[in-house]
């Protein structure tokens, strides 16, 4: 498997699981609990039901936690900004994780060589700059 498809599989699966979290209620669990659903959740099945018997049980119930039906989409933007920063998050950590494992780094070219420390101004898989660590300053080269 290359690192670009790694890559695309750590994304959508990063995706899946942020939006995971941004989910609707069914109109069964809203009535069996509805003291158990989240408000952000009520306020996403608000602005997406079709059904006004529905959406005036939702907003009954919003307005007995204190909260403002306007304030729904603001409230849904949050929720869904957060999952997508925890997403860039996600995906970060991964490809940091993938190249820690398989030698990303590299420099600027030079001959082939099995290390990410080729020359002084290559970085390593960590991030440095690798200096004194390179193989064209050790004697040797490796």
């Amino acid at each position: 498997m290359n690192i670009i498809t790694s890559a695309r599989l750590v994304v959508a699966a990063s995706l899946s699981l942020a939006l995971a979290g941004c989910s609707t209620t069914s109109q069964e669990a809203f009535r069996q609990n509805p003291k158990g659903v989240p408000k952000v959740d009520i306020c996403r099945t608000l602005l997406q039901t079709q059904d006004p018997n529905f959406a005036r049980e939702m907003v009954a119930e919003l307005t007995r936690r204190n909260v403002n039906p306007y304030e729904c989409p603001s409230m849904v933007q949050k929720q869904d900004q957060a999952g997508a920063a925890l997403a860039v998050i996600a995906v970060g950590g991964a490809a940091v994780a993938y190249c820690a494992n398989h030698n990303c780094g590299g420099g600027y070219g030079g001959p082939p060589y099995p290390g990410n420390c080729y020359s002084y101004y290559d970085r390593a898989a960590d991030g440095t700059l690798c200096g004194n660590r390179a193989a064209m300053i050790r004697p040797g080269g490796y």
